[in-house]
């Protein structure tokens, strides 16, 4: 029976596929699929698979199969015309006219209704903005800015769309870092908030202390990353003002203010230059097409690549990589066949495996990739 030539793709699994078939043109039987855009059902990659060998053999006229392929070339036509009226019409209802639909066309970009800004009061919080320079002569070292990190953030940002397992866990480990801080200045903030109202239930009503001259800088970020950086500004340079203030009006000693103020920075800027070093390293020319792909691939640079990236950050974590974790502003847009869809879950599991007992190493599975983590 022509039934028992069907083969089905391993990269295609319409429901049914061997066994459904449903009736089109008089006498053909055809292969459906409930996704199919024919109100029949009529599966093309289904009969693709199913016509494969006969069409291999050279789809001779005389085989019962040949009024089957016919129907399969027809319906090819028919959805490169339905695809191409579709376009045409922009993907609007067929309620909508042409004209209307290809409106569309001439809507332009979002765009900020104004220019972002951030006011900031303290010297403290524009500093740790905007960074500062190393001075040789006066032994003063480099620190690094939130602007700069901003950049780094968005270079991470960018790689995401490149599927770079190592750029997600980069944004993934700044998230975290940065919501830990942000955790600590609220846990700070209030703590100086009760101080000044027990006060004011006293009788002593303290302001809190703001530049006579605040600074308000114009922002133009173009990554969502650049954002949080401005919003933990603020949030320091508001905790920097309360933790003067308490300074000031006797309700804190310099010794106390100094030590509270100096801790958040070094724990703001200890992210900061950890998530630096990933888009330092990430960023290098010969290892920015980093992608999930290079753990199966057999290109020899492909295996650099991960050797590199495992022996200066260590495996990549197995839920980062199967993008069971993910960061919260990404540009990875995938369109994988079900056969790489499974590759990734098997080096995954590869990568958990070797985790769950102590080693880096397995985490290059791809050929004659070995690395051993600093």
């Amino acid at each position: 029976m022509a039934t028992d030539r069907i083969k089905t793709d391993p990269g295609f699994q319409p429901v049914m596929l061997a066994g459904v078939l449903g009736a089109g043109a008089p006498g053909i039987k055809f292969a459906t699929d409930p996704n199919s855009p024919f109100r029949d059902g009529y599966s093309i990659a289904g009969e693709e698979a199913a016509l494969a060998a006969f069409i291999q053999a050279g789809a001779s006229e005389d085989d019962p199969l040949f009024d089957r392929y016919v129907e399969l070339e027809d319906r090819k036509e028919q959805f490169q015309k339905m695809q191409a009226e579709r376009r045409d019409r922009r993907g609007a209802d067929a309620v909508v006219t042409n004209s209307e639909a290809q409106g569309i066309d001439d809507l332009g970009p979002l765009t900020n209704e104004g220019v972002d800004q951030m006011t900031i009061h303290t010297i403290e919080a524009h500093r740790l903005f905007q960074g500062r320079s190393g001075e040789p002569e006066k032994r003063l070292n480099a620190i690094i800015g939130g602007k700069r990190v901003a950049s780094s953030l968005r270079t991470l940002w960018v790689l995401t769309s490149r599927d770079n397992p190592y750029a997600d866990w980069a944004l993934v480990r700044h998230e975290y870092g940065i919501s830990q801080v942000q955790e600590s200045l609220r846990t700070q903030i209030a703590k100086a908030e009760e101080l000044l109202e027990s006060q004011r239930k006293r009788g002593l009503s303290l302001s809190i202390v703001q530049s006579a001259r605040p600074m308000t800088l114009n922002l133009g970020f173009r990554s969502p990353y650049g954002y949080a950086i401005s919003m933990l500004i603020v949030d320091y340079d508001y905790f920097v003002r309360i933790q003067k203030t308490l300074q000031r009006k006797n309700l804190l000693s310099d010794e106390q203010a100094r030590a509270v103020l100096s801790a958040m920075s070094r724990a703001i800027l200890g992210v900061f230059y950890g998530t630096a070093r990933f888009d330092k390293w990430l960023g290098r020319p010969e290892i920015r097409e980093l992608s999930r792909s290079d753990w199966f691939s057999a290109d020899p640079e492909a295996a650099k690549r991960i050797q590199f990236v495992v022996s200066t950050f260590g495996a990549v974590p197995a839920q980062i990589y199967k993008a069971e974790v993910k960061p919260s502003h990404s540009r990875r847009l995938i369109n994988i066949s079900e056969a790489e869809r499974a590759l990734l879950q098997q080096v995954g599991d590869q990568l958990q495996q070797a985790q769950e007992h102590g080693s880096d190493a397995s985490a290059s599975t791809g050929p004659e990739a070995t690395a051993t983590a600093d």
